[in-house]
């Protein structure tokens, strides 16, 4: 009798295969999402060359011809290493990108572009596996810049950082900003499709 109620309790073999079924469907969803999301940081890097033509001050002779010499020399120094950060970035030189960014940081402290730097910065930090650091500068990043359009790219890496750690109540808590306050965002989809795997 009790080898019997034993027997009831196990799987059966359709139970296992369905099983597995459901666990080869939940990876290939994550590795689906991993590849949005490489996707749209392709997307992000794009824009962000197309601002950084776009204000050029080389590309642009009436802005270049109305600022002092010594003021255009500066800028373009500082242009220079931040594009050179981006460069990095972009060829996958990501402890190299990070080195630059950080050199950025430290001597341009009032730069306009420190927010999008530290937000790079970020990311290299991520893709490095330093989740802590990289959560660290997002959060600086958001604090410092938050009308930028890569908030909710921002607050979706940091969920990412947070499901590394794994820190999963975290990330979802992160994860319900994006979907309550950037509901017109490109990412909307993708961070409702992690919330459902996580949650």
């Amino acid at each position: 009798m009790i080898s019997t109620t034993s027997a009831k309790n196990e799987p059966s073999p359709y139970e296992i295969d369905l099983q597995k079924q459901i666990d080869n469907i939940k990876k290939s969803e994550l590795q689906l999402h991993n590849y949005i999301v490489s996707l749209q940081n392709e997307i992000y890097i794009i824009r962000d060359q197309i601002e950084l033509i776009a204000n050029n001050p080389l590309l642009n002779k009436q802005s270049f011809h109305t600022k002092k010499l010594q003021k255009d020399e500066s800028n373009l120094k500082e242009k220079e290493l931040y594009d050179l950060s981006i460069k990095m970035f972009n060829d996958h030189k990501y402890t190299e990108a990070k080195n630059h960014l950080s050199s950025f940081i430290d001597l341009y402290t009032n730069s306009s572009l420190i927010p999008c730097a530290r937000f790079y910065y970020g990311k290299c930090n991520y893709k490095l596996s330093k989740f802590k650091e990289s959560i660290d500068q997002l959060i600086i990043f958001i604090k410092e810049k938050p009308d930028s359009e890569h908030i909710p790219e921002a607050l979706l890496l940091i969920s990412e950082n947070q499901i590394a750690l794994n820190n999963i109540s975290e990330a979802i808590k992160t994860l319900k900003i994006i979907l309550k306050n950037h509901k017109n965002s490109d990412i909307y989809g993708t961070a409702q499709k992690l919330f459902n795997m996580i949650k």
